[in-house]
């Protein structure tokens, strides 16, 4: 079976750096709150680890891991919000995710490119 992979590591990598600062910055544009704000801190930070890690990946069968746990942890995380009442926060980290989600299944994680 053939599975299209159309994304390299590092254009992966760029798009993961994009989601992070745009996690950190959303939250001041649209008033989340307290809670909101420091989930879309967290998926924000981690995103933008992951994505220094794609310039010269140790392990790349576990940059997968992490990507994969990112994007449900983030998913997980705007259950709890909508949980919270905070919908739009949840609508935005829910978004996160499944961009995440759908970022990591298009991707070849290989470092040859």
């Amino acid at each position: 079976m053939l599975t299209l992979r159309p994304l390299s590591l590092s254009l992966h990598g760029a798009f993961e750096l994009l989601f992070g600062v745009l996690a950190l910055a959303v939250p001041f544009l649209f008033g989340f709150s307290p809670a909101g704000t420091v989930l879309a801190f967290v998926v924000g930070v981690l995103a933008i680890g992951l994505a220094l890690d794609t310039t010269e990946p140790r392990d790349v069968t576990a940059h997968q891991g992490f990507d994969y746990a990112l994007a449900f942890g983030a998913v997980l995380m705007a259950f709890a919000l909508a949980i919270a009442a905070d919908g739009t926060a949840a609508l935005w980290i829910g978004g996160l995710g499944t961009a995440q989600l759908a970022l990591t299944a298009a991707t070849r994680y290989s470092v040859r490119g």
